[in-house]
């Protein structure tokens, strides 16, 4: 079902979370006027609903246009390409000093991607 929560911000670990972040997923997160409230939309489960429902200040239903919104952001998406999977493993892989090559590597992969030609 699709609905809309007010949620509290709270502190774990010093940092800022929304109450319920454990039942949160392929969701949107909105601000609201008050820095301490986050207005969550979100296709729940019966139980989600549930978990959210008692930890929320409000509730309610979701417009289409709020439903339709969620559902393209939440669309399927292309497979990452063969240039942005290898730019992702020399970024996580490399040591915190990137070799000359890897950087070279990166930046034709940058280059591709900005549509400049390698002839």
């Amino acid at each position: 079902m699709y609905r809309v929560y007010h949620l509290s911000l709270i502190k774990v670990d010093g940092a800022d979370t929304i109450a319920g972040a454990e039942f949160i997923h392929d969701a949107i997160i909105y601000t609201t006027p008050d820095p301490d409230i986050r207005e969550l939309l979100m296709n729940t489960t019966p139980d989600e609903d549930q978990s959210l429902t008692a930890l929320a200040l409000g509730v309610r239903d979701a417009t289409q246009e709020e439903i339709d919104t969620l559902d393209v952001e939440n669309a399927t998406t292309s497979p990452p390409s063969q240039d942005t999977l290898r730019a992702q493993e020399l970024l996580e892989s490399s040591p915190d000093a990137i070799t000359q090559p890897e950087i070279w590597e990166l930046l034709r992969i940058i280059g591709r991607r900005l549509g400049y030609r390698f002839d």
